[in-house]
């Protein structure tokens, strides 16, 4: 079942080590964003506003799937923040320099559409064809030109963190050590994903098979 209570920011373990020590989130540039069409927008709305610099970080409102994991998590290095929505907003709502809400989907034929007042929903928005992944954006700006911008992290924004179900078990027990390690994050809650091992699923076809097999003797 789908949770929009929760926001999931699949990134890697270097990435959020720095985030739990540093107790902030940092908003990058989108230079080398995949989504040229992304990029422009987000150029364009730079541009016409004058701000000398433009970021965002990319969550979702979707829940654990496959695709997050092999896109934007991937390798043994990969992990999900998932953040509790009501305290994300709360940041950030009304504070300067930070827009944050959920990224709006459209159609060709509605792009041209846009009015002069539109301008501020630039960043948010994105080709019809991308809606499957229910991109939640945290937009950064100021007018000095800079490289990136930090945003504040609270403990009470961070629900758990998910560990990839691509690192071992082994790993996975010595990497939730170390993140429990850093001070002040020693009641988080660390889990490894079983989005691709789990148990419960594999009893069930195993007492599918107990139930059923006796339809498929010779």
């Amino acid at each position: 079942m789908e949770n929009s209570d929760l926001l999931r920011r699949y990134t890697s373990l270097p990435s959020l080590i720095d985030m739990l020590v540093r107790q902030q989130i940092v908003l990058g540039g989108y230079a080398h964003w995949v989504d040229a069409n992304d990029r422009h927008a987000l150029r364009l709305y730079q541009e016409t506003l004058h701000y000398g610099f433009v970021g965002a970080m990319c969550l979702t409102e979707a829940p654990e799937t496959f695709h997050h994991w092999e896109i934007f998590a991937g390798g043994s290095a990969g992990v999900c923040v998932v953040f509790k929505r009501a305290a994300f907003e709360e940041i950030f709502d009304g504070r300067m320099h930070f827009k944050a809400k959920p990224v709006e989907y459209v159609r060709l034929t509605q792009v041209g559409t846009l009015e002069a007042d539109d301008i501020h929903r630039l960043p948010f928005l994105k080709r019809e064809g991308f809606r499957d992944e229910r991109e939640f954006r945290l937009l950064g700006y100021t007018v000095e030109p800079r490289a990136v911008l930090p945003a504040p992290l609270h403990r009470a924004m961070i629900d758990r963190v998910i560990i990839s179900p691509f690192v071992h078990q082994a790993l996975f027990e010595s990497t939730r050590a170390v993140l429990k390690a850093i001070e002040g994050w020693g009641d988080l809650r660390v889990i490894r994903s079983s989005l691709t091992d789990n148990d419960t699923w594999r009893g069930a076809l195993d007492a599918y098979v107990a139930r059923h097999g006796t339809i498929y003797t010779p």
